[in-house]
C-alpha cells in the first residue's frame, strides 16, 4: 500500500510535518512520499485546484491512501472524483463542505472544533471549501464508513486548522493516525479472509 501525503494553501514541499509523516508512515513498512503543488494563495485555489487534481488523479494507484491537510483534502476529493482508484482517505481539518463524502471503502476523518479557518471556506459561493475541518460531517449525511476524531477531544489535545500539525502534538497523533490505519487494513484483511 501506497502512502500519499499533500499538504493545504500557504503551505509548500519544505513544511517539516509532511516529511515527518512520510518518515514514519515507512518505518511502519508502507511505501510513503509527499505530493506537492507549489505555494498555493486562497483567492487562487478556486481556480488553480482542477489542475492539480488531474495531476493528482494522475499519480493515484489502485489501492493508495491520501492523507490530506486542508486543501490537500479539497484536491483528493476532486481526484477521486474524476476516477482515481484511491482506497482510504485520511482527512486532517478538510477543506471540505460538510455533507462532501468520498465514495470509497474507508475515511478516517480528524476535525477539531476550534477550526475556524474552515468556517470562512462555506461563504465563498460555487467553491468546494466548506467547514468539515470544524464540524465533521453533517449529522445529516448517512456514511458508516467514516471514522471521525475531533482532535480537541482526546489527548494531546490539538486545536486550530493546523494544530495537528504542531511540533508538541504531531508526533503522538502521527502515532495514532497509524494506528487507526492499521485497523482498517485488519478489517479489510478479515472482509477478504471470509470471502
Amino acid at each position: 500500500m501506497r502512502v500519499i501525503v499533500v499538504h493545504g494553501i500557504h503551505t509548500n514541499d519544505t513544511e517539516g510535518w509532511m516529511d515527518y509523516m512520510v518518515s514514519r508512515f515507512t518505518k511502519e513498512g508502507y511505501e510513503s512520499f509527499k505530493w506537492t503543488y507549489g505555494y498555493a494563495y486562497a483567492l487562487l485555489a478556486r481556480f488553480q485546484n482542477p489542475s492539480r487534481a488531474r495531476k493528482l488523479a494522475a499519480i493515484i494507484q489502485h489501492g493508495d491512501v491520501i492523507v490530506g491537510h486542508s486543501n490537500g483534502c479539497t484536491l483528493a476529493y476532486m481526484a477521486h472524483r474524476l476516477g482515481a482508484p484511491m482506497q482510504g482517505a485520511i482527512l486532517l481539518n478538510p477543506a471540505l463542505d460538510t455533507a462532501t463524502v468520498f465514495n470509497i471503502p474507508w475515511v478516517n476523518l480528524y476535525p477539531n472544533t476550534t477550526d475556524d479557518v474552515v468556517a470562512w471556506g462555506g461563504i465563498l459561493r460555487a467553491h468546494p471549501w466548506g467547514a468539515q475541518g470544524k464540524y465533521g460531517l453533517s449529522k445529516f449525511v448517512d456514511a458508516p464508513h467514516y471514522l471521525t476524531r475531533f482532535t480537541d477531544f482526546d489527548e494531546p489535545r490539538a486545536t486550530g486548522h493546523s494544530g495537528i500539525l504542531k511540533p508538541d502534538v504531531l508526533p503522538a497523533w502521527t502515532t495514532r493516525i497509524i494506528h487507526d490505519l492499521q485497523l482498517r487494513e485488519q478489517v479489510a484483511n478479515q472482509d477478504q479472509g471470509r470471502r
